[in-house]
């Protein structure tokens, strides 16, 4: 069994509780981004795939992230697929739910992306297995880890 299987089935390791720190740090942050550019907290997801917001025109103030969420989204942006982004923005940067406080269902997030929740699940988990293999590349070819 692969250590994603077992994160969905509760464990964790070391390098998963990494991957959902630094994704959890920068979905924080994004969606703070996001809910200060206008997008509404109730149609967040739709509305950051595309591109529109509840207040157009431009804006001069923006909230901006810290420098550490800003090294995790040049990482997933630089080197993950659309679909991976997309299923990571739906899992870490959109807002609780308003009605009742919980976050999002993977078979809500999954309808959000027109996909099934297997498929959602297949992309989440992809997403993180490539972001890990980017921080743990780098991190193995440090004299450090030696």
């Amino acid at each position: 069994m692969s250590g994603w299987a077992r994160e969905r089935r509760g464990g964790y390791g070391f390098e998963q509780s990494v991957v959902n720190g630094d994704l959890s740090y920068w979905g924080f942050w994004k969606g703070l981004q996001y809910a200060a550019e206008g997008y509404s907290p109730m149609n967040t997801l739709a509305q950051i795939l595309s591109g529109r917001c509840d207040n157009p025109g431009h804006r001069i103030l923006c909230l901006d992230m810290k420098p550490r969420a800003w090294e995790v989204n040049g990482r997933i942006y630089r080197h993950l697929p659309m679909f991976q982004i997309e299923a990571l923005t739906a899992r870490y940067c959109l807002p609780v739910k308003k009605i009742d406080g919980q976050p999002y269902r993977a078979t809500e997030l999954a309808d959000l992306l027109g996909i099934s929740p297997e498929d959602y699940l297949d992309r989440l988990a992809l997403g993180k297995a490539s972001y890990r293999a980017i921080i743990f590349s780098d991190l193995a070819l440090t004299p450090a880890a030696c």
